[in-house]
């Protein structure tokens, strides 16, 4: 079983001169042990600092639940970037396709994800957890995408490489409290995909994941037990199947 823990510590933005906003939608007040300030300076969060000074008496009620993704992202960004900072690997919000960028003499490796997306940004984290060392030498790991407009063995070969990195970023999605969705990413396919069994692999490997631990890379373990720090309650195998219900 993957490390869990309940009344664990959740974040909130504070900004300057203004009401408390919790930027994640699950966490509530009966359950805060302690917050998360940022300074912003317009819409940016400059400076972040944790803070164990709230009790469960204290009164939320000019508390604004702002579910922002921005600053969901921004938030994000910035815990990444601290808690593997020994990775010499820095998390980056891009304008355009993601992409991986290795480490070079001078620069930290990039992990560039799409558009400023949450879902994207959990995405590509998922797939540097699943690279080895090796592979994080190398631009997008060494490997070759092929895009949009795949024909059906194309399909099915995309798919199998991504059942280990979407069953980790189903769990990371979860830790934040947010509905996980599988990617075909296929959508000018020309042959039907409606009886791929990829979702169902994906629940599968994401339930093994979580039940048993085997084979779940040591990056992913301590990022999903860092963002149950998040949560009310830990995370929960009824969770994840009710995530993907038509398939149990």
């Amino acid at each position: 079983m993957l490390p869990t823990a309940n009344f664990l510590p959740h974040c909130f933005v504070q900004p300057i001169s203004s009401p408390k906003v919790a930027i994640f939608r699950y966490l509530t007040t009966p359950y805060v042990s302690s917050v998360c300030q940022a300074d912003l300076t317009g819409n940016h969060i400059t400076h972040i600092k944790f803070t164990n000074k709230v009790g469960l008496a204290k009164n939320f009620a000019t508390m604004i639940w702002f579910y922002s993704e921005k600053y969901q992202v921004d938030w994000l960004i910035f815990q990444f970037n601290q808690w593997f900072q020994a990775k010499n690997t820095k998390l980056v919000r891009g304008n355009n396709e993601p992409e991986y960028f290795a480490p070079t003499e001078h620069e930290p490796a990039k992990i560039v994800f799409a558009h400023g997306f949450f879902a994207s940004c959990l995405h590509e984290i998922s797939h540097w957890c699943v690279a080895g060392k090796q592979r994080r030498k190398l631009n997008d790991f060494g490997y070759w995408y092929a895009p949009d407009g795949r024909n059906q063995q194309q399909q099915k070969q995309f798919e199998q490489v991504e059942i280990i990195p979407q069953a980790i970023e189903c769990l990371l999605t979860l830790s934040c409290g947010k509905r996980f969705l599988v990617s075909q990413d296929n959508l000018s396919a020309s042959f039907d995909t409606s009886n791929s069994t990829f979702a169902d692999d994906v629940a599968k490997q994401a339930i093994k994941f979580f039940v048993t631990g085997e084979k779940l890379p040591s990056d992913a373990k301590f990022l999903i037990s860092q963002l149950q720090k998040l949560r009310p309650f830990a995370l929960t195998l009824h969770e994840i199947k009710r995530n993907f219900a038509k398939f149990y």
